[in-house]
C-alpha cells in the first residue's frame, strides 16, 4: 500500500517544565507532544528520490539530481470557467493547517517538471484534537486525488486526473497525542501529449501555468473535480515552471 515511519515533535512549552517528578513529567510531555507520519507511494522509484530519509526525517533529497528550488506556485480558486466547489467540512481532517487557505498540497520538484518525467506532489493531512478520536472513526481511507488541466480548456476532465491514493490511519487511534499530521509523499509522470508542446523557433525554454486542483475525501476514489464529494476539502493551485521545448520548429 504505502510505507510508513513516524516521529513525535515536542512543543516549546514543554521544555520549560519542573523536572521534579519524572514520572508525572513523561505523561504531561506525552500528552502534550504531537505525532508527525511521514508516509510515501510504495511505487516511487528508488532512483528519484531518497526514500530512506524522508521516511525517517521527512527531508526530500532527490537522487535524480536538479536542485529543488521554491516552485513558484499561485493558489487558488481556480477562476471561472472552472467548476466553484464546496465541499463541506463534516469531519476534522483537512489539507494543511487551514481548511481556509491553500496550503496543505506542495508540489516539489515543480520547477523541474518535464514530459515524461517524475513530478513529485507531498500532501500533509492534518487531525487537530487526535486525542478525543475514535479508531473506529477511521474504518474508510482518505483518498487523496489530484487533476491538471494540461490542455487548458479550464475544466479537470478524468483523463487528466493523475493521483489518485488511499490512505488509512486507524492504526494510529487512539493516541495520546493532541495533534496528528500525515506528511504524504506521492508521484506520477507527467504526460507526454499537453500544452508543453506548444510550437517554437527550435530549441526554447519557455514558461508554462497550469491549473491543478486536489482533493482529500473520505473512502471515495471516484471523486470528481467538480464537487461530487460529501466531505473533505479541495485546493486548487496555478503552477509556474519552465519547459525546454527541443525540435519543435514551426511548419512553414
Amino acid at each position: 500500500m504505502y510505507k510508513k515511519y513516524f516521529v513525535p515533535f515536542m512543543c516549546f512549552l514543554c521544555l520549560l517544565l519542573p523536572f521534579s517528578n519524572i514520572h508525572s513529567q513523561e505523561l504531561i510531555l506525552e500528552q502534550r507532544t504531537g505525532r508527525v507520519v511521514y508516509l510515501c507511494q510504495e511505487d516511487i522509484p528508488l532512483d528519484v528520490m531518497d526514500l530512506q530519509m524522508f521516511l525517517q526525517t521527512g527531508e526530500i533529497q532527490l537522487v535524480t539530481g536538479g536542485e529543488i528550488l521554491p516552485p513558484r506556485i499561485t493558489p487558488g480558486p481556480a477562476p471561472a470557467p472552472y467548476p466553484a466547489i464546496d465541499i463541506k467540512e463534516k469531519g476534522i481532517e483537512q489539507l494543511g493547517l487551514s481548511s481556509e487557505n491553500c496550503d496543505g498540497i506542495w508540489f516539489v520538484n515543480a520547477n523541474l517538471w518535464h514530459p515524461k518525467k517524475w513530478a513529485l506532489v507531498w500532501w500533509k493531512i492534518y487531525i487537530p484534537d487526535a486525542n478525543q478520536r475514535l479508531a473506529s472513526e477511521f474504518g474508510e481511507d482518505i483518498t487523496l486525488s489530484l487533476w491538471v488541466d494540461w490542455n487548458h480548456d479550464r475544466k479537470w476532465s478524468q483523463n487528466e486526473k493523475v493521483l489518485c491514493e488511499a490512505v488509512n490511519l486507524q492504526e494510529y487511534f487512539p493516541m495520546l497525542e493532541p495533534t496528528l499530521e500525515i506528511r504524504f509523499m506521492s508521484m506520477f509522470r507527467i504526460p507526454e501529449a499537453s500544452l508543453l508542446y506548444v510550437m517554437s523557433e527550435g530549441n526554447e525554454m519557455v514558461e508554462v501555468k497550469v491549473w491543478a486542483r486536489g482533493v482529500m475525501s473520505y473512502d471515495d476514489p471516484d471523486t470528481s473535480p467538480d464537487g461530487e464529494c460529501l466531505f473533505g476539502e479541495y485546493e486548487d493551485y496555478n503552477i509556474h515552471y519552465f519547459e525546454i521545448l527541443k525540435d519543435k520548429k514551426i511548419k512553414s
